[in-house]
């Protein structure tokens, strides 16, 4: 079975109790969304629409431009499939560590693909796809909007793909889809489930160009979400309310949690401008603190050893409520201190 980069709870059943794995907010109300598709539950009985045009509109209007700028998909997956294929055969550029489904769908629709190394680049065709994960994950990295927008606009010939996904998890700014519309050559992608704190749902969706965005419509088949998952798309947009409803304190747990864990002995922990972070530890592995925590504490933290570059020694951690954040502390400098015993 291929390995998927995401979080792995489905593997442990009942055994995780606080999951710091997931790069999202897992506390999110949603008490107002399950009353509405309780209410709506009927629509279950019939088809959905080929192609969620309801929604796009809604996206488009919160956005400021047009629904045909909007394609909405099954999660940021369907959408970084979509355009590896409308781009086959062609020359990719992912910088990594990052996200590892850009490979993987590229490599599918039998793509060229590099991870920018000098040596590679002098070999690799000029016409490119690159690929470029903001905020990144897993390392929180953000780069700055107007680096971004320079580097599309100056580079015509190459196309570009910039995974927004988490971009409701940083203060930092981001490219602004009213904004760059009019370019062809670059496709942002968004995550519904993400922002709302529902990931279940998959629901994500891509801007850009019309024309662009009318070529990726020409290959999504029919019914790509269920009923559910649309209406519920739906209601979050015209009414729901971010994961993180107060950004400002949330990162300041994070700054928090972060301090708490950079005190921990033989512990390295990354700089971000998110609410997720790379730590390093130097005695152990990811994987056996991984186990640990699951089978002692029913805590699961992102093993990062299967990112592209990174050791076994990383791994991913994402900042939850402070007592969960304060139990995660304790229990990682007990792992580390049982090592230093033995």
């Amino acid at each position: 079975m291929t390995s998927i980069h995401r979080d792995d709870i489905y593997r442990y059943c009942d055994l995780v109790k606080m999951n710091f794995s997931s790069a999202a907010w897992l506390h999110a109300d949603h008490s107002a969304l399950k009353e509405y598709l309780m209410e709506r539950f009927q629509i279950i009985n019939n088809y959905p629409e080929p192609q969620p045009k309801q929604l796009e509109k809604l996206i488009a209007k919160k956005l400021g431009i047009s629904p045909y700028a909007v394609m909405v998909t099954n999660g940021a997956t369907e959408a970084i499939h979509l355009i590896a294929r409308l781009f086959h055969h062609s020359a990719s550029i992912i910088p990594q560590p990052t996200y590892s489904e850009y490979a993987r769908a590229c490599r599918l629709n039998k793509h060229i693909v590099s991870n920018e190394t000098s040596d590679e680049m002098q070999t690799m065709p000029k016409d490119r796809v690159y690929w470029i994960c903001n905020p990144n994950t897993p390392s929180g990295n953000v780069l700055m909007k107007g680096f971004v927008d320079y580097v599309v606009r100056r580079s015509p010939r190459y196309n570009f793909v910039v995974d927004q996904s988490l971009e409701a998890y940083t203060k930092e700014e981001l490219l602004v889809p009213q904004e760059v519309q009019s370019l062809q050559n670059l496709l942002i992608l968004h995550s519904i489930g993400k922002t709302y704190g529902a990931l279940g749902l998959r629901l994500g969706y891509i801007t850009g160009h019309p024309n662009v965005i009318q070529l990726l419509r020409n290959l999504q088949r029919p019914w790509s979400l269920s009923a559910l998952a649309i209406e519920a798309g739906k209601f979050l947009i015209e009414h729901g309310e971010p994961a993180i409803t107060d950004l400002d304190a949330h990162l300041a747990e994070t700054h928090r949690f972060r301090s708490a864990l950079r005190k921990i002995k033989d512990l390295r922990v990354f700089e971000t401008k998110t609410n997720y972070m790379l730590c390093e530890i130097s005695k152990g592995t990811s994987t056996e603190l991984k186990n640990y925590l699951v089978h002692e504490y029913g805590m699961l933290i992102r093993d990062c050893q299967n990112f592209d570059g990174l050791s076994n020694r990383l791994f991913r951690v994402t900042t939850q409520l402070p007592d969960e954040n304060d139990s995660l502390v304790a229990a990682i400098k007990q792992y580390i201190s049982g090592i230093n015993k033995e």
